[in-house]
């Protein structure tokens, strides 16, 4: 399978397996869970620190291929090969994911003018709301 780059992937081999990750913000969101992690910052340290356990579970957790049992193959696979002679590789991959990650939400963030957005937004809810007689209660005048 190939790498999108601009998607947050990257091509990565660890021992003989190659794999593709991708980094997502879901998928961040499960690893950081799983990790128990305090921040975005704490997990970005573990990853490009190539912790071990950190890098096991991204591994497990960001490994993608088009048919789900094999990107389960051959994340396991790797995993069992994983050492620190892996370390280099691991480090080029993630900071290409990483950074390709950051910049496609950069690019979606400035293509988004997000204050018009969730203006428009809320004046739909307001007159949903008015439509169904809902929102806060009119006070009654004596």
């Amino acid at each position: 399978m190939d790498a999108n780059i601009l998607r947050g992937e990257a091509p990565l081999r660890i021992g003989t397996t190659d794999i593709v990750i991708a980094v997502e913000f879901g998928r961040l969101a499960k690893l950081s869970r799983a990790l128990a992690c305090d921040s975005m910052d704490e997990l970005y340290r573990r990853l490009l620190g190539f912790e071990p356990y950190t890098v096991a579970c991204a591994i497990r957790i960001l490994t993608i291929h088009a048919d789900r049992d094999e990107a389960d193959r051959l994340a396991l696979a790797a995993i069992q090969q994983l050492s620190s002679a892996d370390q280099e590789a691991w480090r080029v991959a993630i900071e290409a994911a990483l950074t390709a990650h950051l910049e496609k939400g950069r690019s979606v963030r400035d293509s988004v003018p997000l204050v018009e957005d969730v203006e428009m937004m809320l004046r739909q809810a307001e007159k949903a709301m008015d439509e169904r007689g809902g929102g806060n209660a009119k006070a009654k005048k004596p």
